[in-house]
């Protein structure tokens, strides 16, 4: 959430649930079916990522930057970081050297962070080249620090 109160997260995903999401450069007429399975599927990744630590499988998300990372569906993409809730924030970034993780850890996920118990969607688009476009890196990136501001004890 926005210090101003607003969640573009939380109107990106009240749009593409609807299918009515009308800045998606794919966009069909109203109810655009691709949106609300594509919404579908990313919160059935999200869902898994909660209760399992992890992404049901590697290309499901994305590394960002500085511990936000994206879950993905089709060209949509929902930026995501997590805390415990009290206005501290500690970024947990990809995993880039196996030594630096517990010997035992032999799955395929070895590379993601054990992330804290509450995961914070930031804000969606819809990807069309490459690269995540930096303006919602830099979006994401907002929104999570005024949002872990909000927790701060007042």
């Amino acid at each position: 959430m926005r210090k101003d109160g607003s969640s573009p997260a939380e109107t990106f995903w009240a749009d593409l649930e609807a299918g009515d999401w009308s800045s998606d450069p794919y966009f069909q007429k109203p109810p655009d079916e691709d949106q609300i399975h594509n919404c579908a599927k990313l919160l059935a990744r999200l869902k898994h990522i909660g209760e399992k630590g992890y992404p049901p499988y590697q290309r499901a998300i994305n590394f960002l930057e500085d511990g936000v990372w994206e879950v993905k569906y089709d060209h949509h993409r929902v930026a995501y970081f997590d805390t415990f809730g009290e206005g501290e924030y500690d970024p947990k970034n990809r995993v880039d050297d196996r030594r630096r993780v517990d010997p035992d850890m032999k799955d395929e996920f070895w590379w993601y962070p054990e992330l804290d118990s509450i995961l914070r969607l930031t804000n969606g688009w819809a990807k069309e080249g490459p690269k995540a476009p930096p303006e919602a890196i830099e979006l994401a990136l907002l929104v999570r620090e005024e949002d872990v501001d909000r927790d701060k004890p007042q």
